[in-house]
């Protein structure tokens, strides 16, 4: 934040007269409403600034000790008075609470070290931060009930330079840091995405041959029954069994260390029934796996057409996925917990487990992804329908479609993940 810039806000701050709204709409932006007008308190460490009239969603609703102390004191508050220095700027309100007037100051630190915004009494106590700083991690302590001590004067050295339109200089800036952010915030991602790509296409290049599994059981079982049948011919230390098979031709079979030569059979026979089980098994666990890569895929052209952070932080993936939830996805968006089916275990899975009031989607008329959202409310907003049915179509493999929601309750299952529902709507989206 340059310092020139902030008291040119500050100056144009002090024109308003009231604080309509005040809460955090995002991790370390802060929004206040003086009038008609939004300024955007940025308190990211490093890059701090301030936005005026910016479009920015709210990602989710903030209820820490800071945010409730922020709008209790200063929604609908007077502005008293504005002051900017160095890299800090203090705006005194005057809260109107039980009829009783209280000054208050928002003190908005862009320091880099101090980034912070603190609430204070009209003694200067912190009555809330959002940030706390205890004794164990600095001199300078910021915590409830402690007066805020000062910060060591600083000299500014910085380029000034004419701004003729100071909203449409900071939107710009706005802008340019938001972009930066969400290219590294995707490329992050994209990581972590392109990482299990690799693995799982590394695991679906090692599967082994069908046929060539088969024959391994057949050469197993047949080293199994010569051996047995010439058992005599085996001496102590012998390393291999050269002798003939039942068709009359040569044959060496290797001879494994065990205690007991007369379980050779057995150690055969079990190699040969291992292998034809997975034989067997290894179109379902190709189909497993191919199933996962799809999914993946998917998952990358969504975050690659995210278009804002908020869409991003609800695509990203958890820190630690539990092997219990490997078939099925979850999201996070404005509190609600979307469950998405990465195969048709997972599909089954969700259908079984969702209450009778969650919320189903599913791709119209084309095979998919169930999607669930968790609700034990009436209704849904149209921004979580929204949200859940882009998923419903990104996980179809599709870039747009029209999505069907209806209640659980109204969704019955025939047979699998197949169903027959009634009671519902549709909704058309694009990723």
């Amino acid at each position: 934040m340059k310092a020139f810039v902030l008291k040119k806000i500050a100056q144009k701050i002090k024109e308003y007269k009231i604080i309509k709204r005040a809460l955090r709409v995002d991790e370390n932006l802060i929004l206040m409403q003086f009038d008609n007008d939004r300024y955007y308190f940025d308190l990211t460490k490093g890059s701090g600034d301030i936005y005026i009239n910016i479009d920015y969603p709210l990602v989710k609703k903030f209820r820490a000790p800071f945010d409730i102390v922020l709008e209790k004191k200063f929604t609908k508050a007077k502005i008293a008075d504005v002051r900017a220095f160095e890299r800090i700027l203090e705006i005194d309100a005057l809260s109107i609470n039980r009829f009783k007037e209280e000054k208050v100051t928002i003190r908005f630190e862009f320091t880099g070290r101090y980034t912070n915004a603190i609430i204070l009494d009209e003694n200067r106590n912190v009555l809330e931060s959002l940030r706390h700083i205890s004794e164990n991690l600095s001199s300078r302590v910021v915590k409830p009930g402690v007066k805020l001590q000062e910060l060591e004067p600083v000299e500014i050295k910085e380029k000034t330079f004419e701004i003729e339109d100071l909203e449409k200089y900071t939107q710009e800036l706005f802008e340019k840091k938001y972009q930066n952010r969400l290219n590294q915030k995707k490329a992050s991602i994209l990581a972590k995405i392109n990482k299990k790509i690799k693995d799982i296409q590394n695991k679906l290049n090692k599967l082994q041959n069908k046929e060539e599994l088969l024959q391994k059981a057949e050469t197993y079982k047949k080293y199994a029954d010569v051996a047995m049948a010439n058992l005599y011919q085996i001496k102590p230390y012998d390393k291999e069994l050269k002798t003939y098979d039942f068709e009359g031709n040569e044959i060496t079979i290797p001879l494994p260390e065990l205690k007991n030569i007369n379980e050779i059979g057995n150690y055969y026979y079990k190699l040969a029934k291992k292998a034809k089980r997975k034989a067997q098994n290894l179109e379902i666990e190709k189909g497993f796996l191919q199933n996962q890569l799809d999914f993946l895929e998917n998952y990358k052209k969504l975050v690659e057409n995210a278009k804002n952070m908020s869409e991003l932080k609800t695509y990203e993936p958890p820190k630690k996925e539990k092997k219990e939830d490997e078939n099925i996805a979850k999201f996070y968006y404005d509190d609600y917990l979307i469950l998405v089916g990465k195969n048709e275990k997972g599909n089954i899975k969700l259908l079984k487990n969702a209450n009778a009031n969650d919320m189903w989607l599913h791709i119209k008329n084309l095979p998919g992804a169930h999607v669930i959202v968790k609700n034990n409310k009436l209704s849904l907003n149209n921004d979580i329908i929204t949200k859940a049915a882009k998923l419903a179509v990104a996980f179809s493999g599709k870039e747009e479609g029209e999505v069907d929601y209806t209640k659980r309750k109204f969704v019955k299952v025939k047979e699998g993940a197949k169903v027959e529902y009634g009671k519902y709507s549709t909704i058309k989206v694009k990723i």
